[in-house]
């Protein structure tokens, strides 16, 4: 009988820590596909944060050109009008 009774013992100890080991898998997959899911985001934002400085800078850009031709415009109204008075 000690026999068939350490033989039980084995296999409801065997079983409990495959038991356990199944629950901690299990907890554990998903916190390792949110951690990639997390590495995808935080490199999606990484590409944005480069497209928006891109963006940014041709803004920057065309904000100094439009202020040049309005420079330049307006020094060809003064001397369209100084023209046209001196006419």
């Amino acid at each position: 009988m000690e026999q068939a009774q350490l033989i039980g013992y084995g296999v409801i100890a065997l079983s409990t820590i495959l038991g356990f080991v199944v629950t901690v898998l299990k907890f554990v997959q998903p916190i390792n596909e949110l951690r990639i899911v997390i590495q995808k985001l935080n490199d999606n934002i990484d590409a944005l944060s480069k497209d928006s400085e891109f963006q940014n800078n041709r803004l920057n850009r065309h904000s100094e050109q439009i202020e040049e031709l309005k420079s330049r415009v307006s020094t060809l109204e003064t001397s369209m009008k100084f023209y046209h008075d001196k006419s």
